[in-house]
């Protein structure tokens, strides 16, 4: 109960601080923001949070909401309807995301690059989508508005989800905390330094150090990398750190989206120029990212499979299969009958491969997998084949990130 509550204290300190930012920057005429930084710490909240707790974080977030658009000077009813907007938007966002997840989870696999520009253009029309009902809304409530809303009120919500979707995954995956290695240490210290260094420069004022030159594609570049070599939650928190700085350096006239010699030029184009930039570039970095570890994983795999065939190996005859550890399923790699020449029935889970067997082998699988499978689950089974008995060697080989077991059967000279 203390670690939820401090939970929910560091998401409405962190939550409102980037609400009061962002609502410093709204426009005089129709008291609408330019960016909404805060849409991302609740998309990834939602994303990491078991569903029973979300009306807990959309109630917070709400009343949030209406209490620092009114100290800001907005209307209440304004406040209200975005504060409907942020209740029904964002979570339409997570739940996309969720039940791409949930339902793609094998293309996202077999297809990682695909399947991440799939759920950036399903986050897009749902941005989109809700930023046309509150220009709606907000239109039939005869309030001033412009067609340049509609696009700020949708891209800062995409941008939002897009910066944070790489630590939301990382942090939905629930993988362990790792000691932070100096090469990682290093790669995040330089990344950090040319984003601080870029984005401090007033690169159309007349004393620019980096005048005429384009910094934007070194900053892309180390990030690029970064994607390359950093694990999941690394590159999240880098990215979550790049729009902050980004959009924070543009609404005070600093950065390479903030235009100065065109006295007639809107400072919305900065701060679009800067979202459009800042999703773009989290898109990538994160679809680079998922193309790296989706070969990382394959290869882990495959030294997987060498591993697997060299226990096996000392028998003629074997068979391997995938294991599912939530709901202890199996999937064979060729039909059964093929390998027990029709006396053994299908075993579909673990446990009618257990009950097909003299012994019981299960108490020892759970304990190897609570021990973090430090090494091969080696067992040796007796299958009853009518009133015969077959010696086998069962092995499973640890998971991988996929979180999928596999193993296989062996038949042992008797």
């Amino acid at each position: 109960m203390v670690k939820f509550t401090l939970q929910w204290l560091v998401f409405c300190l962190m939550w409102s601080s980037l609400a009061l930012l962002s609502l410093s920057s709204r426009d005089p005429w129709s008291l609408s923001t330019t960016t909404w930084l805060p849409a991302g710490v609740l998309f990834c909240t939602l994303i990491i949070s078991p569903q029973g707790k979300w009306p807990l974080w959309l109630i917070s977030s709400m009343l949030l909401h209406t209490l620092c658009s009114f100290y800001m000077g907005r209307p209440l009813p304004l406040a209200v309807l975005f504060t409907v907007f942020d209740g029904l938007s964002i979570p339409l966002c997570a739940l996309a995301y969720l039940m791409l997840e949930r339902y793609g989870y094998e293309q996202d696999q077999r297809r990682p690059l695909l399947f991440s520009l799939l759920k950036s253009g399903v986050l897009a029309i749902v941005a989109f989508s809700a930023g046309s009902l509150l220009t709606l809304c907000l239109w039939l409530s005869n309030y001033d508005i412009a067609s340049s809303h509609l696009v700020s009120w949708s891209l800062a919500l995409l941008t939002g989800c897009l910066a944070f979707l790489p630590l939301a995954r990382s942090l939905r995956q629930g993988a362990q905390l790792a000691a932070v290695r100096g090469r990682d240490a290093g790669i995040m210290a330089i990344s950090i330094m040319i984003m601080l260094f870029l984005f401090a420069q007033s690169f159309n004022g007349p004393k620019s150090i980096l005048s005429g030159f384009n910094p934007t594609y070194l900053l892309l570049s180390s990030l690029l990398l970064s994607s390359l070599l950093l694990n999941g939650r690394m590159l999240g928190i880098l990215l979550v750190i790049h729009y902050v700085v980004a959009i924070k350096a543009t609404l005070i006239g600093l950065g390479p989206f903030v235009w100065t010699r065109d006295p007639g030029s809107s400072p919305i184009w900065g701060i679009w120029g800067a979202q459009w930039y800042v999703a773009f570039t989290s898109l990538l970095a994160f679809t680079l990212f998922r193309f790296a570890e989706s070969d990382r994983l394959q290869k882990a795999k495959q030294a997987r499979q060498q591993l697997l065939s060299s226990a096996l190996s000392t028998a003629a005859t074997h068979i391997t299969f995938h294991l599912t550890p939530q709901d202890r399923r199996l999937s064979w790699s060729v039909p059964t009958n093929h390998f027990f020449k029709h006396a053994f029935p299908v075993a579909t889970t673990l446990a009618l491969l257990e009950a097909s067997c003299e012994a019981p082998f299960m108490v020892a699988f759970d304990s190897w997998l609570l021990n973090g499978q430090t090494d091969l689950f080696i067992r040796e089974i007796n299958i009853l084949k009518g009133e015969q008995s077959v010696r086998c060697l069962l092995v499973i080989v640890p998971a991988l990130s996929d979180k999928m077991l596999s193993g296989g059967i062996a038949v042992l000279a008797n």
